[in-house]
């Protein structure tokens, strides 16, 4: 069962601007062995694939979201080695 003060402090948390969030997660980084370059590819993997499930893969819709070219989301996709969700077949 999740802590009722750990659910107050991610609705604080969704309260804030999304600066206030990065500064947020930018302490945290700083305190982690992660190296600049793992902490960007995360977020940049966690973003991308957020997005594209939302828009149900269709890139599309995703770069128009992202504001970034259908090939360059297909490129990260490929680098941050995130695999398109398959179909179901019925």
């Amino acid at each position: 069962m999740i802590d009722r003060k750990i659910l107050d402090q991610a609705d604080q948390f969704d309260a804030l601007t999304i600066k206030r969030q990065m500064k947020i997660l930018a302490v945290n980084a700083s305190k982690s062995r992660l190296f600049y370059k793992e902490v960007i590819e995360e977020f940049e993997r966690t973003l991308l694939a957020t997005v594209l499930e939302k828009n149900d893969y269709n890139l599309i819709k995703t770069s128009l979201e992202l504001k970034l070219h259908r090939n360059t989301i297909t490129q990260k996709m490929k680098k941050l080695k995130i695999k398109e969700k398959k179909q179901k077949t019925i």
